[in-house]
């Protein structure tokens, strides 16, 4: 009789707690663990009301939300007397049971004893009922731990089109000023000669009204034309959003090109535009460069970017979508060189699977097209587009002179499976995990809008690693192949 009314009681109890969170009201917020970050800046991204009950759905997208930031990293909310996954410890459910059922709970709390000795049950229900409507448990406690915001930047770079490394040093400040801004400056001096500024606030004021400012310079080769170029580009971004998946982004930019070409003895050149160039010079000296190539470009750009973004976690995303849109018009600001048109637009898919074997593994696949006027042929150097390599379908050379490399114009797909391999992990203020992956992407490329043919067709496939830290993107290290027996070996940052 005793057991059973034990097990009558557990199973009740078990029951009332399971429904907790009904019971269950948040009216105070208390953040704690942001020694610099700005508390305004917390509670904007936490959007569970209020004097409301516990929506454990809307607490773990404040989480999200909040490791989105790319400030913290550890995130952590508790609301009274929940575990970190807004479970009642079972260890507390029976402690409780035997407190109630003890002769010393009942003097306490005036419960009648049946002639067995045990607490009726309806006093153990109404007991409960008063502990869980008056638990001091309606705190909403976020608990953040704070990465390192200065992060020293040490440049090593590999260009795989120069078949160069480049050297230099940068500093980048993560959440200047407690404000969840990014301020950064470095560059390379070594190889590939660059330097960048850059100051970029997501939420100024209003429903994430967004302030960013670039300053870039680089001084470097063009490895498929034989020719040095000065690059300098300015831009000034703006954008809102509206909701919260909603993202509209404006920008203002310039951008100057300065070519410094090499050179030849034209008895050392052995292409027909340069044999007539050789004959319009007097027979001396051609440059190595398309015939509709200038020395000089200068451009201002105006940009118009839209993304409708449901992933739950930006860097590492585990299901949502991704759709973008981006359209660009750049205007010459010197005569005889053609204006550029840009668009692309983009669709990115995330499926979190279920497996006893492999933690988190989650199959992607993307869809993503770019198209520009004018043609391939009144396009300048710089905007040429190379679908075999990092940026596209890799397995391949952009160097490769046996495929249709060199294009304007791009349809693209990319599958994915990718599983952890080391979990993401609070390492004393930096955050560190790894995934491994297997992907298999293919595309056409182009030179006219209308002309995308199947002959132009490449597909590549391969596996890889990706590295987790906090605030950057994720490090990639990618091994492509194609059927053709190539392989390449990608570095991504």
């Amino acid at each position: 009789m005793k057991l059973s009314s034990y097990i009558s009681s557990i199973i009740i109890i078990s029951f009332l707690f399971s429904n907790f969170s009904d019971y269950q009201k948040v009216d105070t917020v208390i953040i704690s663990g942001n020694k610099n970050t700005k508390d305004y800046i917390i509670k904007r991204e936490i959007l569970h009301p209020i004097n409301s009950s516990l929506d454990s759905l809307i607490l773990k997208e404040d989480i999200n939300r909040l490791y989105n930031l790319g400030i913290f990293s550890t995130v952590v909310i508790h609301t009274g007397d929940f575990n970190d996954d807004q479970t009642v410890n079972v260890l507390d459910v029976i402690i409780l049971v035997n407190h109630i059922l003890s002769p010393a709970a009942v003097e306490l709390e005036g419960a009648d004893l049946n002639n067995d000795g045990l607490v009726n049950i309806l006093d153990v229900i109404e007991y409960l009922f008063f502990f869980i409507i008056n638990v001091e448990n309606n705190i909403y406690h976020v608990n953040l731990v704070e990465s390192f915001s200065i992060i020293p930047d040490l440049v090593i770079d590999y260009n795989e089109t120069l078949n160069k490394w480049s050297y230099g040093l940068g500093l980048a400040h993560i959440n200047f000023m407690g404000l969840n801004q990014s301020l950064y400056f470095g560059g390379a001096f070594i190889g590939e000669k660059w330097f960048a500024l850059s100051l970029y606030n997501p939420w100024v004021y209003g429903d994430h009204v967004s302030l960013k400012t670039e300053l870039y310079n680089r001084f470097s080769e063009n490895p498929f034309y034989d020719f040095r170029f000065n690059e300098t580009y300015f831009l000034v971004e703006s954008g809102f959003y509206k909701g919260l998946n909603n993202r509209f982004q404006f920008g203002l930019s310039f951008y100057k090109n300065k070519k410094h070409t090499k050179k030849y003895h034209c008895s050392d050149s052995n292409y027909d535009e340069q044999q007539s160039e050789c004959e319009n010079n007097g027979g001396n000296w051609a440059t190595l460069l398309p015939s509709n190539e200038k020395d000089l470009y200068k451009y201002i750009n105006i940009d118009f970017n839209y993304q409708h973004d449901t992933r739950d976690i930006y860097k590492d995303p585990l299901k949502g979508s991704l759709f973008k849109v981006n359209m660009s018009y750049s205007k010459s600001l010197i005569n005889h060189n053609s204006d550029i048109g840009y668009f692309d637009i983009s669709f990115e898919k995330f499926f979190l699977l279920k497996s006893k074997y492999l933690h988190e593994p989650v199959l992607s696949y993307q869809v993503y097209t770019l198209l520009k006027i004018p043609e391939f042929n009144q396009l300048p150097v710089h905007e040429y587009e190379y679908i075999g390599g990092l940026d596209y379908v890799k397995g391949y050379s952009p160097f490769s002179d046996d495929f249709n490399i060199e294009v304007s114009n791009i349809i693209y797909n990319h599958f994915e499976f990718q599983s952890t391999i080391f979990k993401r992990k609070d390492y004393g203020r930096i955050e560190f995990g790894m995934d491994g992956l297997l992907f298999i992407n293919y595309g056409i490329g182009s030179k006219k809008i209308n002309s995308f043919s199947l002959d132009n067709f490449l597909v590549g496939y391969g596996f890889g690693f990706k590295i987790f830290v906090t605030g950057p993107p994720p490090i990639s290290i990618m091994f492509g192949f194609n059927p053709y027996g190539e392989n390449h070996i990608y570095l991504e940052d």
